[in-house]
């Protein structure tokens, strides 16, 4: 059980998702601001902090997989 779907332990699962449930409520945030200020632009947009943060909780809920079958 230990192959591809459990690469690390289940505890850096649960950080991959709650820094991917981060980075999409920043990016929800940031993405009702339409104000245009060219002195103020963001480094990341909106759309890919969305993205990294629906692929993040999709790797991570992979880590937690184990940890799922071990309590159930």
């Amino acid at each position: 059980m230990r192959g591809l779907i459990g690469i690390m332990p289940w505890e850096v699962g649960i950080l991959i998702i709650s820094l991917g449930v981060i980075l999409i409520f920043v990016g929800i945030r940031q993405s009702k601001n339409k104000d245009v200020d060219f002195n103020n632009l963001p480094l990341i947009k909106p759309t890919t902090k969305l993205i990294f943060g629906s692929c993040f909780i999709f790797i991570g809920l992979f880590q937690i997989i184990p940890f799922i079958f071990y309590i159930f």
